[in-house]
């Protein structure tokens, strides 16, 4: 089941394609994936007993903003290869 790029292009140039919205997206993502594998991560926070709940949100953040950059350069590297 693929997805042509045009098919792609045209959903990136809806209403949501903006920094913001982006963002948006790369919270949802990082809170799933933090949901899935909150087991590792709480495990890994109880190496620093009294910042645990400091490593977790760190951790939270930085996954948020990773995914954030990681969309966004995608989306725009999509909406270019489609204007040249």
């Amino acid at each position: 089941m693929g997805v042509s790029s045009k098919r792609v292009v045209g959903w990136l140039r809806g209403p949501a394609t903006g920094n913001s919205a982006m963002g948006v997206y790369g919270l949802v993502t990082a809170m799933v994936a933090l949901f899935l594998t909150y087991t590792a991560v709480a495990t890994l926070a109880f190496t620093v007993p009294l910042l645990s709940s400091t490593v977790i949100v760190l951790v939270g953040l930085t996954v948020w903003v990773v995914m954030w950059a990681i969309l966004d350069i995608t989306a725009s590297f999509l909406l270019s290869e489609d204007t040249a």
